[in-house]
């Protein structure tokens, strides 16, 4: 079972549960609240400034997109913002920024000028309609161009703030709408606020003004869950619990890119496959949580004596190298695993390495079957995890071809 614990930054001392809102720094900083401006004429999903404030949402929809290390930080930190005397400005922040990665990460286009299917995931800018249901809930209508209208339910005890109740009302031409479609004419709303067009006069990111679709520069330098609360540890070494979260981190990109259209990100209008850095972008935005929770420190090519790394990470005094190669030519693939990243962790002092195969021609299967001879064939090479990951391009439900089909 993980174990999570709250330790206070300055004093190093463990926390009970009646202690926690003690230990929670509040959230009011330049680190949450985006960068230059950016506003309505830029889709989120490619405003590398975006600020979402949001004042409705789903905390148990938001962790069920997370892996098991990730959902764990996520539901503490909702916790401890819970108890706290802030508690609707903390939750507020907490699943503004969440939504806010997973926007971007997964490219969510908005529902008006671009089809969805049945398990798509959504942005909607335009009028959202409500009227009462019951005393818990209210209905909520979106009408889409083509004429139709898909139906969905907001509870009442998803409301974050007050404002939620006098924005959610009748007509709302205000709220900015995260949802996913259910059915052909259902959907989940997950998350509603406002895209904050103040959000230029304070933030530490650099000045990136129009719309952006390098995910390496949707992150700035300061992870926006670093001073959101008190320090979050696992119950292992910081090796381990390095480990553990660029595992969980992986574990949530290959989620993305396989079943979650986000492999379309990873390829250009030419078809071919982006440079590595669009895969390390998607995965620095997943990493945002649980990486900024726990107090992982992240290099981008960092260079420590034998060329630039793709991305140093450091727990304390543990540090991890993470090597992406991409599966054009196995003797690349060969010589990133066999020579490459070892001498990348001696460089470093590094303990332990990652290695991640981003499989755009290949099966992965192959893949592993060639990274599994490199490590059988030299027993001196350093501990190295590897993954690889599908990110060839998927086929949609609609276009697939049925099991029962006739040629």
């Amino acid at each position: 079972m993980l174990v999570v614990v709250v330790v206070d930054r300055e004093k190093g001392s463990r926390r009970t549960p009646m202690d926690w809102p003690l230990a929670v720094t509040l959230v009011v900083s330049s680190a949450n609240f985006g960068g230059p401006m950016a506003w309505n004429d830029i889709p989120a999903k490619d405003d590398p400034n975006l600020s979402f404030q949001a004042y409705y949402a789903r905390p148990n929809v938001l962790q069920s997109m997370m892996k098991s290390v990730s959902g764990s930080i996520f539901r503490e930190m909702w916790a401890v913002a819970e108890s706290g005397d802030f508690a609707g400005l903390l939750k507020s922040s907490l699943a503004g920024n969440v939504v806010g990665d997973l926007i971007r990460a997964l490219g969510l286009g908005e529902i008006s000028e671009s089809h969805v299917s049945v398990g798509d995931w959504f942005t909607h800018s335009g009028v959202t309609f409500y009227s009462p249901r019951d005393r818990h809930s209210d209905n909520v209508t979106i009408k889409l161009p083509d004429g139709r209208r898909i139906t969905g339910v907001v509870r009442h005890e998803c409301r974050i703030t007050n404002s939620a109740s006098v924005n959610m009302a009748e007509e709302d031409d205000i709220s900015f709408v995260v949802g996913r479609v259910t059915a052909n004419d259902k959907f989940d709303l997950v998350a509603a606020g406002y895209r904050d067009p103040m959000a230029s006069l304070t933030g530490e990111r650099d000045l990136q003004i129009g719309p952006v679709r390098d995910l390496s520069l949707m992150t700035g330098g300061k992870v926006w869950s670093e001073n959101f609360i008190s320090k979050i540890k696992l119950n292992t070494s910081d090796t381990e619990a390095l480990a553990l979260v660029i595992e969980d981190t992986v574990t949530r990109f290959s989620v993305a890119v396989g079943t979650q259209g986000a492999w379309r990100l990873l390829y250009g209008k030419d078809g071919h496959p982006l440079h590595e850095t669009q895969h390390q972008g998607m995965f620095r935005l997943f990493s945002q949580l649980p990486f900024g929770a726990m107090g992982v420190r992240i290099e981008p090519n960092a260079d420590h004596g034998s060329g630039p790394t793709d991305f140093t990470l450091r727990l304390n005094d543990s540090v991890n190298i993470l090597e992406f190669k991409k599966d054009d030519k196995k003797e690349e693939i060969r010589h990133g695993l066999a020579v490459q990243l070892p001498n990348y962790m001696v460089s470093a002092g590094a303990q332990r390495g990652t290695y991640i195969v981003m499989c755009h021609s290949r099966k992965k299967e192959e893949v592993y079957d060639l990274l599994g001879q490199v490590l059988a064939s030299d027993p001196t090479l350093p501990p190295i995890d590897c993954y690889a990951i599908d990110c060839s391009p998927k086929i949609s439900a609609s276009k697939a071809k049925s099991r029962y089909s006739v040629d």
